[in-house]
């Protein structure tokens, strides 16, 4: 009895740790209480046009996506990339040119979209205000999903 005893006990404890590792798995769409955000301590704030973001530390090593929490506490995720549409036919060479440098750069022909990855969200800011000033009669914008992706 004492052995069975302990085995549940075992799988109970290791049930309990597994849950509550995922209760900290952060999600697109998650709303965080203050004292949860308040956890990390001072949060690198940026400004994307009207808005504010704060970047929250990596949750793993190697993430190529930077989660984000907005003013009312919600998680978003950015995937590091600038859009660039409408854009004149020397885009591409504009911003390879551009500092910060891109990691890649993708054009999609059919919908005349280019895409530029960097490898961090900081990157990808200054990137953002960068081609803005060097593409002005094109839309540049840095996608952030603060939402669950829904499959239809």
């Amino acid at each position: 009895m004492n052995k069975s005893f302990r085995r549940y006990f075992g799988l109970f404890g290791m049930a309990l740790a597994l849950t509550s590792s995922a209760a900290f798995a952060l999600t697109p769409g998650q709303k965080l209480t203050k004292a949860e955000i308040a956890e990390w301590g001072a949060l690198t704030e940026y400004k994307i046009g009207s808005s504010r973001v704060r970047a929250i530390p990596p949750q793993y090593s190697g993430s190529q996506d930077t989660l984000l929490l907005n003013a009312q506490g919600v998680v978003g995720v950015s995937r590091n990339e600038v859009v660039v549409s409408e854009a004149p036919a020397d885009a591409q060479a504009v911003i390879q040119q551009t500092q910060p440098r891109p990691v890649s750069v993708q054009h999609f022909q059919p919908t005349d979209i280019t895409v530029a990855k960097y490898a961090d969200f900081a990157q990808a800011v200054e990137a953002l205000r960068a081609l803005k000033a060097a593409l002005p009669g094109a839309k540049v914008g840095l996608p952030v999903q603060f939402s669950k992706q829904v499959p239809y």
